[in-house]
C-alpha cells in the first residue's frame, strides 16, 4: 500500500486509494521552520482559525455544518518534526460508498478545510479579537498546566539541555510573557505571511481516485505557485561532557529524564536497528528498563524509553522515590551498556521484534496512522512502504543492534526532585 503523488501547482497530494475502510481521512499540513519568534504564533493560528470562517463564523456553525456532513470530525494539528513545525487540519469522514449512492462528502469536506484556512472569519481585516483572546487564554492555561505534568516537565527540561541552541529545544506553546504580546494585528500578519510564503501538503486515504481528489482541491483552494519549505533537522551525536540539571517541586516522587543523541536518522540504513534497540531498552513492557529496573529491582514506579528518529534523540524516563535517584539512574545506564556489549537474550530480541512489527501492522488498519507514516517519510524523501519497513525490521540482527548502540551518546540528565514526605499513589 504505497501512496501516489499528484502535483497541484507547488503543492503535493499524497493519496492512498483504497476501499478497505468505512471511513476516509483527509488532511492538510503546513511545514514551517521551527523558530523562536514564530513558533507560538504558529501554534495559536490553528486554534483561532478553527473558531470560525466566512460562511460559518462561529464554532457552533462549524459543528452544525460538520454534523450535516454525516458527523465529519475536524481536528487541528500542531507538532514538531525534526527542526520543523507542522500545523494544519485533518478530517475523518464517512466513506463515499455509504453516502448518496457513492457521491460522498469529500468535496464538501475539502471545501470546509479550505474555508477554515483561506477564508477565516475576520473583523475589519483582522482576526476577531474575541477569538484571539479566548485562544490565548486556553494556551495560557496549557502553559501553566505543563508544570502540573511532572514527567512531561522533566522530559521538556532534558530536551532543552540536550538540544540547546537548536530549534528542537523550543516549546511549541512558548511562554506566558511572549503570549501576552500577541494581538489580532500581529497574529493576522503572521497568518498572511504563512499563506503567502508556504504551501500545504495534502494527504487522502479513501476510495476516490487521486486525480479526482486533486480536482476537488484545485476547485476549493487557491493556486499554489510556491514550494514547500525544505525539511531540516540537526542529527548528530552529543559532543562534550554530559549536562546535569535539577529542580525541586512540591511532589512526593522524583522524575528523572536522561537524554541521548545519535547520528542515525530515519533515512539511515540502521534506522530499523535503532528502533529495535529502543524496544529492547525501554520501549515496551518486555524491555530491560521495565523488567529489570522496575519489576525485578523495584527501583521506580515507572521506567521507559522513547525514540525520535527524525531528530535522532532518545529519552529514558523514570519516576521514583527521590532517595532512589542515583541508584535508579545507574541501573538504567547499566541496562543500556548491556545492550552495547551484546547482552541481549533471544527472548528480549524476539519480543522487541514482535512488538515493533505489531505497531506497524496496526497502522495498516488506521487511515490516520497510514497518513502519519507516509506523510512524515515523504517529507524527508523516504519512499519505503510499511510492508518493506517491516521486512527491514525482520532482517535486523543482534549484531546490528549492538553497532547501533555505539552511535548513541548520553548528553543530558534532568532530575525533578520532589520535596514532600507524604505517600503518593503510584501512577
Amino acid at each position: 500500500m504505497r501512496p501516489s503523488l499528484t502535483e497541484i501547482g507547488g503543492a503535493k497530494l499524497f493519496c492512498i486509494a483504497t476501499d478497505k475502510f468505512k471511513s476516509e481521512y483527509f488532511s492538510l499540513r503546513f511545514t514551517l521552520p521551527l523558530e523562536a519568534d514564530t513558533v507560538q504564533q504558529n501554534s495559536l493560528l490553528t486554534s483561532v482559525l478553527g473558531r470560525g470562517s466566512e460562511r460559518h463564523p462561529t464554532k457552533l456553525a462549524i459543528n452544525r455544518h460538520l454534523d450535516e456532513l454525516y458527523s465529519t470530525s475536524v481536528s487541528s494539528r500542531n507538532q514538531r518534526m525534526g527542526d520543523m513545525q507542522r500545523i494544519g487540519f485533518s478530517a475523518d469522514l464517512l466513506g463515499s460508498r455509504y453516502v448518496d449512492g457513492g457521491k460522498g462528502v469529500l468535496p464538501e469536506v475539502i471545501d470546509m478545510l479550505a474555508e477554515l484556512f483561506y477564508r477565516p472569519a475576520l473583523e475589519n481585516g483582522l482576526f476577531c479579537a474575541e477569538y484571539v483572546e479566548s485562544e490565548k487564554s486556553n494556551m495560557r492555561d496549557a502553559i501553566r498546566a505543563a508544570i502540573n505534568n511532572p514527567r512531561g516537565y522533566a522530559m521538556a527540561k532534558c530536551r532543552q539541555m540536550l538540544c540547546a541552541g537548536e530549534p528542537f529545544a523550543l516549546s511549541l506553546i512558548g511562554e506566558e510573557e511572549t503570549l501576552s504580546a500577541i494581538t489580532p494585528k500581529t497574529l493576522t500578519a503572521r497568518y498572511r505571511h504563512v499563506i503567502e510564503n508556504a504551501v500545504p501538503t495534502f494527504f487522502y486515504v479513501g476510495n476516490t481516485p487521486a486525480e479526482k481528489a486533486a480536482q476537488m482541491i484545485a476547485a476549493s483552494f487557491p493556486h499554489f505557485d510556491k514550494k514547500e519549505s525544505a525539511y531540516r533537522a540537526i542529527v548528530k551525536k552529543f559532543e562534550g561532557e554530559p549536562l546535569w540539571g535539577e529542580e525541586e517541586m512540591p511532589l512526593c516522587q522524583g522524575k528523572l529524564s536522561i537524554g541521548f543523541r545519535t547520528d542515525i536518522s530515519a533515512l539511515h540504513a540502521m534506522a530499523p536497528a535503532m528502533l529495535l534497540l529502543n524496544e529492547i531498552f525501554g520501549g515496551s513492557p518486555a524491555s530491560k528498563l521495565f523488567l529489570n529496573v522496575r519489576e525485578k529491582r523495584s527501583l521506580c514506579y515507572h521506567c521507559s524509553s522513547s525514540l525520535d528518529l527524525y531528530k535522532g534523540v532518545l529519552f529514558a524516563n523514570a519516576g521514583m522515590t527521590p532517595g532512589n535517584r542515583a541508584i535508579t539512574e545507574e541501573a538504567m545506564l547499566t541496562e543500556f551498556d548491556a545492550i552495547a556489549r551484546g547482552e541481549i537474550t533471544d527472548a528480549e530480541f524476539e519480543a522487541a521484534r514482535r512488538s515493533l512489527d505489531h505497531s506497524y501492522r496496526q497502522a495498516l488498519d488506521n487511515p490516520a496512522a497510514l497518513s502519519s507514516f507516509y506523510a512524515k517519510r515523504a517529507l524527508i524523501g523516504n519512499t519505503e512502504t510499511i510492508d518493506s519497513f517491516r521486512q527491514a525490521v525482520a532482517r535486523v540482527t543482534k549484531e546490528e543492534i549492538v553497532t547501533a548502540a555505539q552511535h548513541v551518546s548520553k548528553g543530558a540528565t534532568f532530575f525533578l526532585k520532589g520535596n514532600l514526605s507524604e505517600e503518593e499513589d503510584e501512577e
